[in-house]
């Protein structure tokens, strides 16, 4: 084979791999077009951010929607009637002043007891509990005393000495009138007589020192329990306090319970000086916890005439009726007292304020409903309250009832939450 053959070999062996190369090529770009600027991935990315931003647009439109539609509430005037629900116009009136006091719930002293064993003795029985109501006159429990026992001997002793002479000094009574006996023997049966109702009268006194009845001493014979000293309570009311256990031996001195009537409790207020002038024993005046939960009605029983060495302010103490039990002493709070003075504000009756979320807010009859509208509270009194802003005059708003109205809210929060 010759050079010019072999040459032309190669040059055909060339333009074949050539070829087979354009080939591949062309189908591979067939079976993958290319990708447009229209249509890169960058675009694809751009389109799906966009859809989350649309959706997240709508859902923030759709929670201010919710808050919208549960700050309303719609009732008829029929369903407002029917609730005890009342509407009134709001207007500027003459508003008495107040005093703001701080105060602290406290037990009322004169409804109190603590409660100590008369005899010395041990424990026998306890029938009562910390908690327990009681009456007066209630056993709270039995003390087994050896002083009682001598005492109650000592008394059924003279009483039979004193049925004794009686009896002796009626006979010689009856003889001297006759003239069968002397004079000096009726004079000595009646001195005996005179001894013995001084020694009884003596005994029975020292047993009803002791706590014993009247009742007690009718029934107290020889041969009962003369040792068994039932320790009763002195006023009706709840136990605090029980600080004895069975089998204890008891001295004279220790407080074993602590009782108190809690139907009335105290509340001591700080005045400023300067404002003393304006408090008058028998005054009305407005009680209320820290977030006006609980709400009530006192009166003024004592004005002290001194002022405190360390604050050099004044006291008031306030009595507060209980028989519902929620309050609780040791509680503190805030007491308002009205005064002379009158200025023309915008006011609302202190039923129409609610707590929401920490703010104050009153219901305004809008056409769509009833709504909720947070309110700036000013100066007030123990009956009504300065609205600073939030309400304007002529709007109607509920003045009693919006507790009714609260619930209802919460209640209808509580179910699109769930």
């Amino acid at each position: 084979m010759n050079v010019k053959t072999l040459w032309r070999y190669l040059a055909c062996a060339l333009f074949g791999a050539v070829i087979a190369v354009l080939v591949m090529k062309l189908t591979d770009t067939t079976d993958h077009p290319p990708v447009t600027a229209d249509e890169s991935p960058h675009e694809e990315h751009k389109e799906h951010k966009d859809k989350k931003a649309d959706e997240s647009h709508e859902e923030h439109e759709g929670h201010e929607e919710h808050e919208a539609t549960t700050s309303l509430i719609k009732m008829s005037p029929e369903q407002l009637k029917a609730n005890g629900i009342r509407v009134e116009v709001a207007t500027i009136t003459p508003l008495a002043g107040s005093l703001k006091l701080p105060g602290q719930l406290g037990l009322n002293a004169d409804q109190e007891a603590r409660v100590i064993s008369p005899v010395s003795g041990a424990v026998r029985e306890i029938r009562v509990q910390t908690g327990a109501q009681v009456e007066k006159g209630s056993v709270l429990a039995m003390i087994e005393s050896q002083e009682l026992a001598e005492a109650n001997a000592a008394y059924l002793n003279a009483k039979e000495r004193t049925a004794l002479a009686q009896l002796t000094f009626n006979r010689e009574q009856e003889l001297w009138q006759k003239k069968i006996s002397a004079e000096q023997d009726y004079l000595q049966a009646k001195r005996n007589l005179a001894e013995n109702q001084i020694e009884e009268r003596s005994s029975r006194q020292k047993l009803l020192a002791l706590g014993l009845s009247d009742g007690d001493l009718q029934s107290l014979k020889s041969g009962s329990h003369l040792a068994r000293y039932a320790l009763r309570a002195p006023l009706a009311g709840t136990v605090l306090s029980k600080e004895l256990t069975l089998g204890e031996a008891l001295g004279r001195d220790k407080v074993v319970f602590r009782l108190a009537n809690l139907k009335t409790l105290w509340v001591d207020l700080t005045v400023p000086t300067e404002a003393l002038t304006a408090i008058k024993a028998g005054q009305e005046v407005q009680v209320y916890n820290s977030d006006r939960t609980l709400t009530g009605t006192g009166k003024v029983v004592f004005i002290q005439p001194e002022l405190s060495t360390a604050s050099r302010s004044g006291s008031v103490r306030v009595v507060i009726d209980n028989r519902a039990g929620l309050w609780r002493a040791g509680m503190f709070v805030t007491a308002t007292l009205e005064t002379e003075k009158r200025t023309n504000v915008l006011n609302v009756p202190a039923s129409a304020v609610q707590t929401v979320e920490g703010k104050s807010v009153v219901f305004v009859i809008t056409p769509q409903g009833l709504q909720l509208r947070p309110v700036i509270i000013g100066d007030s009194n123990a009956r009504r309250l300065t609205i600073v802003s939030g309400l304007q005059q002529g709007e109607q708003y509920v003045a009693d009832g919006s507790f009714i109205l609260k619930s209802e809210l919460q209640k209808g929060e509580a179910e699109h939450e769930h």
